[in-house]
């Protein structure tokens, strides 16, 4: 391009102080006495790390406004934010190519950097040249969220096919390449879909094979290890592996001696990809080390945290999904509180799913209740600030402390409160340091017992110690999945594994809680009991460093005592033991007022004193197995309130609000513990 004199970019925004979509033009400058042919050029805009923006190839037009000079009129369909982009200039005639780094200011000012020259065989060069608007699968997963290293990958991968038929067109031999991988995922972001494209464009002439790991039940019979050799049958392919967690079964070993048999046979033929948490990775290697001979240490390939523009484009793209049409305010101020929460470092845990679920929950019913209400004409209103509570954007921060406050406002439970928020506290404390970039080693297991009588409030604190967790991004789902020996525990061989292969992977990702867990345990030496089985499943997950799962094991001191005792090794794997007290009658008696101000029920001063001292006789008489806070629970909503409501239906004046000593009374005669005592399960299965 040595005609030309100056090439220079303009944001052709209404107004420029205001964050939104809009046209950039690119003006080209010839020397005197040069001249710019139409066409000639073409212009790809990009952030720094090759995420695309616009090109003029796709939503461009040429502005002639002399023989000497042009105009590139690009529109782009993206948020402009503040940041680092790239400007590639493309002569289609001379197929030369120069780079102009530029950035943005907060006033979306324009701030060029000086053209360089890029090398044909430079990833610049192969981006324009080779990828750009070659495959629309370049579009899916270069705008992935957190995509950086997949796009720079994919232009390794097409410089590196680019050097090789330079090779081949010199007769000299081309290089063969390892592209087996370890993909990392933090969130379920990244579709199949995504990755089988990610595969087209950078293992080129290959088959695509996603195997569900977690759909490989019961391998060791005869149909499942025909199936199991049919879904490894074909050659040229790249199979990729995906619930890594399922591998961790003792059953599942001969999947894994399928794909190293496979890899082995074909000689590089077929390609492996591993994809799951950087948890799941790391605990199938530390299993099944041999596979570390098929990855290279640099075929290693990371989902990224979100950047602020990725969550404002991904906001946009939802609202387009479910044709939604922002205003430019909305735009801007949306943007601008993304920016703050980046800035605040509160969006670390932001997916796809959850800019979904906000927009589908609190946006877009907000939108539809005001346009119907706002219907004038034929127009569709658009959406509007009006339609957006920014407060109700995901923050990571608030939902920490927000768990936080709703664990210290359970009633008691002092010094467990006091050691959760500890745990939660160095588990912030080692997200916090990663983000300010020094080494950290967060290993430190958090698997619990719980003990203590019914009701004094375990599972309770089981979901909050998931909220917490999800919070930090330590747990990716962080909801509580509860089960108990009766849903593990099956009648025949091999029908408990295959019960845990699937508990476990719903539990992937959340709190495990088995209530009454010494269950599994049947006090006999020789391990015949199934329950046996159950506990050798968790110990496979307990050994893990980080397995993207809290297990929780809950149920009488005693018995849970009994339960380790017999198996060290299973001891030794939970880090923290709680032991939760009985409620007191002053405690019991504060979480029937919660419950009751909850509702807005009002006790008279009189149904006040019976209440109190009705739970204070009870407490003086409890048994074993008394229900605490469930008792209390019950004895408020099925016993004194329907008590109120057979009163007031049948009164003359109604009040729906006071409750009388009478309803205390009738609601005690119901739910008195004496009467109706909380028994233990019997235990449910069958030994061998």
């Amino acid at each position: 391009m040595k005609d030309i004199s100056n090439i220079s970019l303009t944001l052709s925004a209404k107004n420029l102080s205001i964050y939104t979509d809009g046209s950039v033009t690119v003006n080209i400058k010839a020397k005197s006495g040069s001249y710019i042919k139409k066409d000639r050029f073409s212009c790809f805009i990009y952030t720094d790390d090759y995420y695309p923006i616009c090109n003029s190839d796709e939503s461009g037009k040429q502005l002639p406004i002399n023989g000497g000079c042009i105009d590139i009129e690009i529109q782009s369909h993206k948020i402009w934010l503040p940041g680092d982009y790239i400007l590639f200039v493309l002569d289609e005639t001379t197929k030369s190519q120069l780079r102009i780094d530029f950035s943005l200011d907060d006033r979306l000012r324009v701030i060029c950097g000086e053209p360089k020259e890029c090398n044909s065989g430079s990833l610049d060069y192969v981006l324009t040249s080779c990828v750009e608007n070659t495959d629309a699968s370049w579009d899916v997963v270069a705008t992935a969220p957190g995509a950086a290293q997949l796009r720079r990958y994919v232009l390794e991968c097409n410089q590196f096919k680019n050097y090789n038929k330079l090779r081949k067109q010199l007769n000299v031999k081309e290089l063969k390449c390892n592209r087996n991988l370890l993909i990392y995922t933090y969130n379920q972001d990244w579709s199949v879909q995504t990755l089988e494209m990610f595969k087209k464009l950078c293992v080129f002439g290959t088959y695509f094979t996603h195997i569900d790991c977690s759909s490989l039940n019961n391998v060791s019979s005869v149909s499942q290890t025909l199936a199991l050799d049919e879904k490894f049958k074909g050659t040229n392919h790249v199979y990729c592996l995906t619930n890594l967690s399922s591998l961790l079964t003792s059953d599942e070993k001969m999947v894994v001696k399928k794909v190293e048999e496979r890899m082995h046979d074909e000689k590089g033929l077929c390609t492996l990809w591993l994809c799951g948490s950087r948890q799941e990775i790391d605990s199938v290697m530390e299993v099944y080390p041999l596979l570390r001979e098929f990855f290279l240490s640099s075929n290693q390939l990371e989902q990224q945290p979100y950047t602020d523009f990725e969550i404002v484009q991904a906001f946009i793209s939802e609202f387009e999904k479910e044709d939604l049409m922002p205003t430019d305010e909305v735009k801007d101020e949306l943007s601008r509180a993304i920016l703050k929460c980046q800035e605040d470092g509160s969006i670390g845990t932001w997916s796809l799913s959850s800019i979904h679920h906000f927009i589908v929950q609190d946006v877009l019913p907000r939108y539809v209740k005001r346009a119907i209400n706002d219907i004038v004409s034929e127009d569709i209103s658009p959406l509007t600030m009006e339609d957006i509570d920014l407060s109700l954007l995901p923050h990571t921060t608030s939902a920490f402390e927000d768990s936080i406050k709703e664990l210290d406002r359970m009633v008691g439970l002092d010094d467990i409160k006091q050691s959760i928020i500890t745990m939660a506290n160095q588990a912030r404390f080692c997200l916090e340091r990663r983000r300010a970039g020094f080494p950290t080693s967060d290993d430190t297991p958090r698997h619990a017992i719980f003990t203590g009588n019914p009701g004094t409030g375990k599972t309770t604190v089981a979901k909050m110690i998931g909220r917490i967790y999800h919070s930090l991004g330590v747990l990716s789902k962080g909801e509580v999945i509860c089960t108990d020996r009766t849903r593990l525990v099956g009648r025949y061989v091999g029908e408990t594994e295959n019960n845990m292969k699937i508990v476990l992977a719903e539990a992937h990702g959340n709190v495990l809680f088995i209530d009454e867990a010494y269950n599994l345990y049947d006090g006999a030496d020789d391990r015949q009991d199934y329950g046996n089985h159950v506990l050798d499943s968790l110990l496979t997950v307990l050994a893990q460093p980080n397995p993207d799962m809290v297990i929780i094991l809950a149920g009488y001191e005693k018995e849970m005592d009994a339960m380790l005792n017999s198996n060290p090794g299973l001891s030794g794997r939970f880090t923290y033991k709680y032991r939760f007290n009985d409620y007191n009658a002053e405690q019991l008696m504060e979480i029937a007022c919660n419950l009751f101000n909850r509702d807005q029920y009002v006790l008279t001063d009189e149904a006040k004193d019976m209440l109190t001292e009705t739970i204070s006789e009870t407490v003086s008489q409890r048994t074993k197995n008394f229900g605490n806070a469930r008792w209390v629970e019950q004895f408020v909503k099925n016993g004194i309130i329907p008590a109120m409501a057979d009163r007031v239906i049948h009164a003359t004046t109604k009040d729906y609000q006071h409750i009388l000593v009478s309803d205390v009374v009738e609601g005690y005669k119901r739910f008195n513990p004496n009467v109706i005592e909380l028994k233990p399960r019997r235990k449910v299965g069958f030994s061998a």
